[in-house]
Parts: C-alpha cells; sequence; structure tokens
C-alpha cells in the first residue's frame, strides 16, 4: 500500500496542483482545506506524513503542531510557509525537521517527503530556515 500523505491548506489550488504530483509518484493523497476540521481529518485518516502550510486563515499551524504532539501523532509534518525566513523559526522549535518556503519546487517537496518518510528527518539545506 503506498504511503498516504495530507495536505492541510485553507487554499485549494496548490493542495490539488501537490495532490496530482504525488499521485503520478504513487503516494495516495488526501486534501483537507476545512480549518475546523484539520485535526479530526488527521484522527481518522491516521496518513503517514502531513503536509502543513503555516498560514492559515482560521486556525493555526502552531495550533495543529500543538494538537498533534498532545495526539502523540507519529506522523512527520512537513511545513510550507511564505517566502519570511522568521516563519520557520517556530515550527523547527516544535520539532519539525523541514520547512520548505514559498515558493518551493516539486522536487524539493518530493525530496522533504521521501527523507521524512524514511526516518530521515532533517532540514533539507537551503530549503529550510536554519
Amino acid at each position: 500500500m503506498p504511503p498516504h500523505i495530507l495536505v492541510i491548506d485553507d487554499q485549494i489550488s496548490l493542495p490539488r496542483f501537490i495532490a496530482m504530483e504525488l499521485n503520478a509518484e504513487g503516494y495516495h493523497v488526501s486534501i483537507s482545506c476545512d480549518n475546523i476540521a484539520e485535526l479530526s481529518a488527521i484522527r481518522n485518516l491516521k496518513p503517514d506524513l502531513i503536509v502543513l502550510n503555516w498560514e492559515l486563515r482560521s486556525a493555526s499551524g502552531f495550533e495543529i503542531l500543538r494538537q498533534l504532539k498532545l495526539d502523540h501523532s507519529p506522523a512527520p509534518v512537513v511545513v510550507i510557509t511564505v517566502e519570511e525566513e522568521r516563519a520557520c523559526y517556530l515550527p523547527l522549535e516544535l520539532g519539525i525537521h523541514t520547512c520548505l518556503i514559498k515558493p518551493f519546487s516539486m522536487n524539493d517537496l518530493l525530496k522533504a517527503i521521501e527523507f521524512n518518510l524514511k526516518g530521515k528527518k532533517q532540514i533539507l539545506e537551503g530549503y529550510a530556515c536554519n
């Protein structure tokens, strides 16, 4: 069974593009665009990995990560964020090892997913905030 990836974003165009590309790479992808349902989606879907947009309208990436820690979710998280380096500091402090800054390439996202699924969590040089 292919790894299951949950993409959490409050927009629909970027998650659809990500899902299309990841499906083509053989991943099973779910999208959550409802900010209120994200935590329940994580609990119900039990993804192998989460791609989380840090800037959400009615929920916060911080709150989702905090809840994941409380729930002891084993799924690694790849945070995507705007082109501000300071936006990565908090996710990194919360134990997130990969933070991609928009705009990022699909190859960068695929590398981040591969590293995290293999348990080789690391900061991708040049794409994460150090």
